[in-house]
């Protein structure tokens, strides 16, 4: 019986071992720097084990991102629930979130080269757009029920906003490693102001919070 759990579970290190490899070599050198052969060689296995787990280089790269999103999703649902937990007023719950989100990128530049080079696979992959797409919801949705309650009047086109600046100063800081939190805050902090008016008692609030 041992042996037979054995094996299913070294075939699964292997195949995570595999995808971890493929996206870091992404990271590092984009799409077109995969092959089966130089991603056998980054994850410490045979030739034959990513033939075996991936028949091909699309079906290789397509499981690579998709891991990707599932981790994301799942550091996004972590986050929200922790910084709802604290019962802050909703406009400092928005900031928590997304500074927390670039604090977690700003650890790892890597994934957030691998994300831009996912994002420009996609535009040719039809079913991979559609999984980045769920996947934004999945970031827009906790936002915008947070921006709701800070009396934004429209809270959703409000969290796409919010987003779409995340991933402008995520980029611009691949090219200006200097760019660190505080100058995130600086800039976030009148674009939530000006998000959150709304001309009721939340807005003076939210306005003073921000």
């Amino acid at each position: 019986m041992y042996g037979m759990e054995s094996g299913p579970q070294r075939r699964g290190t292997a195949r995570k071992a595999i995808l971890s490899a493929t996206l870091k070599l992404i990271a590092e050198s984009g799409v077109d720097s995969v092959t089966h052969r130089r991603v056998a060689q980054a994850a410490g296995v045979s030739l034959g084990s990513t033939t075996h787990h991936f028949s091909g280089r699309r079906e290789l790269l397509r499981e690579s991102f998709q891991q990707y999103l599932l981790w994301g999703n799942r550091m996004i649902r972590v986050l929200a629930g922790a910084v709802q937990e604290r019962k802050e007023h909703p406009v400092d719950q928005v900031r928590a979130i997304l500074v927390a989100l670039v604090e977690r990128e700003f650890a790892n530049p890597e994934l957030v080269r691998a994300e831009y080079e996912l994002l420009l696979y996609a535009t040719r992959d039809p079913e991979l757009a559609q999984m980045v797409t769920d996947w934004e919801a999945n970031l827009v949705g906790p936002l915008a029920a947070v921006l709701r309650e800070a009396g934004a009047p429209r809270p959703s086109e409000c969290a796409h906003t919010l987003v779409n600046f995340l991933r402008g100063f995520e980029m611009e800081r691949l090219i200006k490693p200097a760019l660190g939190r505080d100058e995130f805050v600086r800039r976030l902090t009148p674009l939530l102001g000006a998000l959150c008016r709304t001309g009721n008692p939340i807005q003076r609030q939210a306005e003073r919070l921000c």
